[in-house]
């Protein structure tokens, strides 16, 4: 966020600030805030993202044991994004485009492997 413009970073923030007091105001549970989601709608099965809203609602409620029954990959995903937008501030240009390019790949196979995971039998949290 270095190079945006002070106009920018204060939408950004109004829009970020809007879209989390209608998530923590409105139980996605009970009512529709975002559209399905077009993976499960035509194949039937949970993506990485599935229940991302549900376990946003619930940790803005402090429920972080029902956020993470939601979604436990988000629980890896949020930190290691504040990690990727950090690196600039924390180390040189070399070393953050290392440093992202890991994070990148790491991030990649977690994925991966908690998608086909939580596909299947043994995935032992909520149904999304």
């Amino acid at each position: 966020m270095g190079t945006w413009r002070p106009r920018t970073r204060a939408a950004l923030a109004l829009v970020l600030g809007a879209a989390l007091l209608t998530i923590y105001a409105v139980d996605p549970s009970q009512h529709a805030l975002t559209p399905p989601c077009p993976y499960r709608t035509l194949l039937g099965l949970a993506c990485p993202g599935c229940g991302l809203t549900r376990a946003t609602h619930a940790l803005l409620h402090g429920d972080v044991s029902r956020a993470f029954a939601f979604n436990p990959w988000a629980f890896v995903a949020a930190p290691a994004l504040a990690v990727f937008i950090a690196l600039p501030h924390l180390t040189g240009p070399p070393r953050t485009s290392q440093l992202r390019t890991r994070i990148s790949w790491v991030m990649l196979l977690v994925t991966l492997a908690f998608w086909v995971w939580r596909n299947t039998a043994t995935y032992p949290f909520v149904p999304v």
